[in-house]
């Protein structure tokens, strides 16, 4: 496996993690079940905790991408710099709900509360991560970078003739 491989091994685990909390978290919090609360609670921790791993390897994917046709450092930079803002929005996200679960074991009562924080976070968490993944989608995927697409006005792939095209 190269760094690309490695890399995108690890960095869809944050962004589809965190789309998936937001429903579990509100839904947890509309149910009375305390252990349904702390398992999410405990889910949350595991993805945002993920977004290092997915960070960690970000160098060694530029370095297989970098001189590949079509990649720009420009394309790179605007990845690394927000992931540079969610990496660190997950982690807080996971402190975050690492911290009302343990909390909560005292103070019962501040399970509610604390869950919705975690939510108002994960739902943050969920945007940044996929601004980041749409900035790093576009590194390698021309077909959703709409400044790549738009171009000079022309199409991308030329459509193919037909024989009612030759008119001799």
């Amino acid at each position: 496996m190269n760094g690309a491989e490695i890399h995108m091994l690890f960095n869809h685990l944050p962004v589809i993690g965190f789309v998936g909390l937001v429903p579990a978290l509100a839904v947890a919090l509309a149910l009375k079940s305390v252990d349904i609360k702390r398992f999410v609670l405990l889910a949350t921790v595991v993805v945002g905790a993920s977004a290092m791993a997915a960070g960690s390897t970000g160098d060694g994917a530029e370095e297989v991408v970098e001189h590949l046709p079509g990649v720009t450092k420009a394309k790179i930079h605007a990845h690394e710099e927000m992931a540079d803002k969610a990496t660190p929005l997950a982690l807080l996200t996971a402190a975050a709900a690492g911290a009302v679960f343990f909390l909560q074991r005292k103070r019962p009562g501040a399970l509610n509360a604390g869950l919705a924080g975690v939510l108002v976070l994960s739902i943050a968490s969920a945007a940044v991560m996929g601004v980041t993944a749409h900035e790093g989608g576009k590194i390698r995927h021309p077909e959703i970078d709409t400044a790549a697409a738009k171009g000079a006005g022309q199409p991308a792939i030329a459509a193919p003739k037909s024989a009612d095209d030759d008119h001799d």
